[in-house]
């Protein structure tokens, strides 16, 4: 659903403003995790190839119970994805984000599953709805079944879903919004 989202951000990332993010994208970078000083640090593009590295990683590391997200620019496969932020709820994992991580679309999706979720003050959180390639995610009616993936995945990780209806608001499909301190706030996005 995002992907052709998230090509046409990442052109415009890439070309205007240089980012990191934009290249990761655009290079169909691939998703790494790297454990150091007992915890896992993660960074590219989630879905598929993601979910099978993590699905290993986390059955090879049960005593890894944080995950840092440092670049996590969003997902290619959302189906995938969900499986791998209920996979990351399950394992009882916390997820932090460090002064320098930037993480957007599906990145949220995932940073969101951890337990215990950590924010530094200068880390940066994009949000925007989600598109099928014919309309965005806030053009279906509340009832549509094309939401009942992601509103399932939320009450699962019991996180409230008006988190999941503002993502929808704050950006079309073809943007991003960067939350502010106070939305990280007023959505519970830090849990301590």
């Amino acid at each position: 659903m995002r992907l052709l989202f998230l090509l046409s951000l990442a052109f415009i990332v890439l070309f205007l403003s240089g980012c990191e993010m934009g290249r990761a994208i655009l290079a169909g970078e691939k998703p790494t995790i790297e454990v150091k000083e007992e915890k896992a640090y993660i960074n590219g593009v989630l879905g598929k190839p993601f979910h099978n590295k993590f699905k290993k990683f986390v059955a090879q590391n049960p005593t890894i119970k944080t995950v840092v997200f440092e670049n996590v620019p969003g997902s290619a496969n959302d189906e995938w994805n969900v499986k791998t932020c209920v996979l990351l709820h399950k394992s009882g994992m916390n997820t932090e984000l460090k002064p320098y991580s930037e993480i957007a679309s599906g990145g949220v999706d995932l940073f969101i599953s951890g337990h215990k979720r950590t924010i530094a003050e200068s880390a940066k959180i994009g949000v925007h709805s989600w598109s099928d390639g014919k309309k965005g995610g806030i053009e279906y009616p509340k009832d549509s079944k094309e939401h009942k993936i992601f509103l399932s995945f939320f009450k699962e990780i019991k996180m409230d879903t008006s988190f999941y209806w503002y993502t929808l608001r704050a950006a079309p499909a073809e943007s991003i919004h960067w939350m502010t301190k106070d939305e990280i706030e007023l959505y519970n996005l830090r849990s301590e």
